[in-house]
């Protein structure tokens, strides 16, 4: 009946949306309907349901917060775990490495053997977030190409380049960068052992210095 009412468009341009939603409180079946007289034996027992049904919901709501709480913890605590685990720092690295040989082989691959760039590049991903100084990761670099070089050889030619870093002077990286060029045509065989070291290190910088954008990129 109360559908019939508001379907009517007579009763709906007369009656109000508020009256008409009282006349379909005051139409709904009795068993349903609100208890008016506040005398009637059922009142209290009605507004005991309706009082259980609040505090039923009042606790669904303190439930469901506090177990979102609890998933939200979980969640942190086993993403935390992931990214200290070794699986993943593993995962990680090898990633890093990878972009970092595609990198160095198509900026050097015309300069420099590609196994070459291959081990600077590996020996660079390892141990650029040891607590070492740019010489010294400069060294061990060259290392990994030249183990017969003696490290007070690496050294001094080193230092050029990390002290070049230290006080933002580029150009002296950037001429032995140049130097890879090999204007005179010659074979990478028929370099000196310590031409080799020069290039080595002039890729090893480069190396290291892209790891250090990649990790500003994070």
């Amino acid at each position: 009946m109360a559908d019939k009412i508001k379907g009517s468009t007579n009763f709906n341009n007369s009656l109000s949306q508020v009256e008409l939603d009282l006349l379909a409180t005051l139409l709904e079946p009795e068993d349903n309907s609100y208890p008016w007289n506040p005398y009637d034996e059922d009142t209290q027992a009605y507004f005991n349901q309706v009082e259980e049904q609040f505090l039923m919901q009042d606790l669904l709501d303190e439930e469901i917060s506090t177990r979102s709480e609890s998933f939200h913890n979980q969640l942190d605590a086993l993403w935390s775990k992931v990214e200290t685990s070794p699986h993943y720092n593993c995962n990680t690295n090898a990633a890093v490495e990878v972009k970092l040989q595609k990198n160095l082989q198509k900026e050097f691959s015309n300069s420099m053997p590609s196994s070459w760039i291959t081990l600077i590049a590996q020996k660079a991903a390892e141990i650029f977030n040891e607590k070492q100084s740019m010489t010294e990761q400069l060294i061990e670099c060259v290392k990994a190409v030249l183990p017969s070089l003696e490290v007070d050889d690496i050294m001094v030619l080193a230092r050029p380049l990390a002290y070049a870093t230290r006080s933002g002077e580029s150009k002296r990286v950037e001429s032995t960068l140049a130097n890879l060029d090999r204007h005179d045509n010659r074979e990478w065989a028929a370099l000196s052992e310590i031409e080799q070291a020069k290039a080595g290190l002039a890729v090893a910088y480069h190396a290291l210095n892209q790891l250090d954008s990649f990790q500003s990129e994070e």
